[in-house]
């Protein structure tokens, strides 16, 4: 299986290259980042060693989002005592109630106005 790379440029001309991303993962990743509707299987991973490879590369990915995206989403409650937790969850496309276990897993109050009375 031939693996991919990708660049990252920004408008200073700085550049980032990643090496070695199974083929089928490069496709996903840039169907998600262009908002493309509609996820479809491996394409070019065929032996079991090329898909369980893409697997593993896939779930690495997914975990470091996952965090990433939690980290984020701390960062994004901690700007203000007032900021809109509704609009969080939302942009994190999940329920208020999984929200606020993350943000109660990260430290923070569940209820601010304990936090701003004191």
């Amino acid at each position: 299986m031939k693996k991919k790379f990708a660049e990252f440029g920004d408008a200073d001309g700085t550049t980032e290259t990643v090496f070695d991303i199974a083929p089928d993962l490069a496709v996903a990743l840039i169907d998600a980042l262009r908002n493309q509707v509609g996820v479809e299987p491996p394409r070019h991973a065929r032996t079991f060693d090329d898909l369980t490879a893409t697997i593993a590369q896939t779930s690495r990915l997914i975990q470091h989002l996952d965090t990433f995206r939690e980290l984020a989403m701390i960062q994004a409650d901690d700007t203000s005592p007032h900021a809109d937790r509704k609009a969080i969850a939302i942009a994190a496309a999940m329920p208020p109630s999984r929200l606020y276990r993350v943000l109660e897993k990260h430290g923070r109050p569940r209820n601010r106005k304990t936090e701003t009375e004191k």
